[in-house]
């Protein structure tokens, strides 16, 4: 999500969703020019409508002026039953959007204080104390305690990946990598005994759209004494609650025949006509990019697809690829601050949960030192599906939907095998 400034981001390229070519996208991870190429067809999962060379379908462009998450994403909707009232709609549609993304920014937001707001930055500030934060903050602080997430209680910790993040060069970023730095390997353990401790940090939920953040008095002079800013922050699940967001302010005013998607992976198609969706499926080899399969898929649906590597310009945020290949990502394990992930691409769909649900059921199988298949396969009784690499070989546990191998490189080099 934007920051207003303060990660120094730079505005991203124009994206345009359109399907890439089957054939082998050999991309150097560190070019991020060749993953803006190979981003313009996986950003958001990678949708494709059948509708999407029809000029009823049309991008959302947000109007906003002031700080917003609108850089994150892209909403395109199909005007082909507003008729002669296409113009108008587009426009309504546009003021509503634009002010759902600002709003959006303003309650997800861990940096900026604003008077009247009760949003993250709010309860940042106010510790130990019952707070009435924001309704869509309140729903999904309420999640994150359903689910026992401590992701969120890693803020401290990024500020360290930030640094590497925001290098320039390898030579630069190997003097910042927090797992090649004893002494900062050592910080982040005994950060990593807060972050952990229930009696240390925690969220409790109360009526009324009242919540705590409870800090003990122990990490609190922790937090003094290493001048840590903040002790929560939504971190690389913002997007997920944001796009949640999003898609309720649209259903509420009735806007259903489109889908928005975020540049690192949190997709919401609204779309209840019973049209055919398509669902590109990258795999990350070496240090090259594949398209080796699809999923048909029909809407509504939210889809997150999570991935180890850089796609798009304004990836640089959240990894690092060094020239050797290895890539620091902003995926950060709880249980010691470190960068990892046991899976190049996991890609997770349900037509009954939003992306921010949906990724806290599967972050912990993501994050982690093993790939536990169990994991994943035990939500399909809830209606989560998913579908991974593992080698060549493509993986998926919705047996009624199983994904199809593309002509050429797909279907030499992967098969397709139903998890069990």
């Amino acid at each position: 999500m934007k920051n207003n400034g303060r990660e120094h981001r730079r505005n991203p390229e124009p994206v345009t969703h359109i399907e890439l070519s089957e054939k082998n996208l050999v991309l150097r991870i560190v070019l991020f020019v060749g993953f803006l190429v190979l981003g313009i067809g996986c950003i958001g999962a990678g949708l494709m409508s059948a509708l999407s060379a029809d000029p009823t379908w049309q991008e959302i462009e947000a109007t906003a002026n002031g700080p917003s998450c609108a850089e994150d994403f892209k909403l395109m909707y199909d005007f082909s039953e507003s008729g002669n009232a296409a113009t108008s709609q587009k426009k309504k549609l546009t003021n509503l959007y634009t002010q759902a993304v600002e709003d959006a920014y303003r309650i997800f937001t861990a940096d900026v204080l604003e008077d009247g707001l009760r949003n993250v930055a709010y309860l940042n500030a106010h510790p130990n104390e019952t707070v009435e934060v924001e309704p869509a903050l309140y729903k999904a602080l309420e999640q994150l305690v359903k689910y026992g997430n401590r992701h969120v209680f890693l803020a401290p910790a990024t500020v360290e990946y930030n640094r590497v993040f925001s290098c320039e060069n390898d030579l630069e970023a190997a003097l910042y990598v927090p797992a090649d730095n004893p002494q900062t390997v050592q910080w982040l353990t005994t950060l990593s005994g807060f972050i952990q401790d229930p009696k240390m940090i925690r969220l409790e939920i109360l009526e009324d759209n009242r919540v705590r953040l409870c800090v003990s008095q122990e990490y609190l002079a922790f937090a003094q004494e290493n001048e840590l800013g903040k002790l929560l922050d939504f971190g690389f699940l913002t997007n997920a609650f944001t796009a949640d967001y999003l898609a309720d302010v649209l259903i509420e005013a009735g806007y259903r025949n489109g889908y928005l998607y975020s540049f690192d992976g949190f997709t919401r198609n609204l779309d209840t006509r019973n049209q055919s969706y398509q669902l590109n499926l990258f795999d990350r080899k070496d240090n090259g990019a594949f398209l080796p399969a699809r999923l048909r898929y029909t809407a509504p649906a939210s889809i997150v697809s999570l991935r180890d590597y850089p796609t798009v310009a304004e990836d640089r945020w959240h990894y690092y690829a060094f020239e050797s290949g290895e890539i620091v990502t902003a995926f950060l394990d709880p249980a010691d601050g470190l960068s990892k992930s046991a899976l190049h691409n996991l890609v997770s769909y349900s037509d009954d949960f939003g992306c921010g649900e949906i990724l806290l059921r599967i972050v912990d199988v993501f994050i982690a030192e093993e790939f536990h298949a169990d994991a994943l396969n035990a939500l399909t009784s809830d209606g989560v599906y998913s579908i991974w690499y593992e080698g060549n070989v493509l993986n998926y546990n919705d047996a009624a939907n199983p994904p199809e191998l593309l002509t050429g490189e797909g279907e030499s080099q992967y098969r397709i095998s139903l998890a069990k």
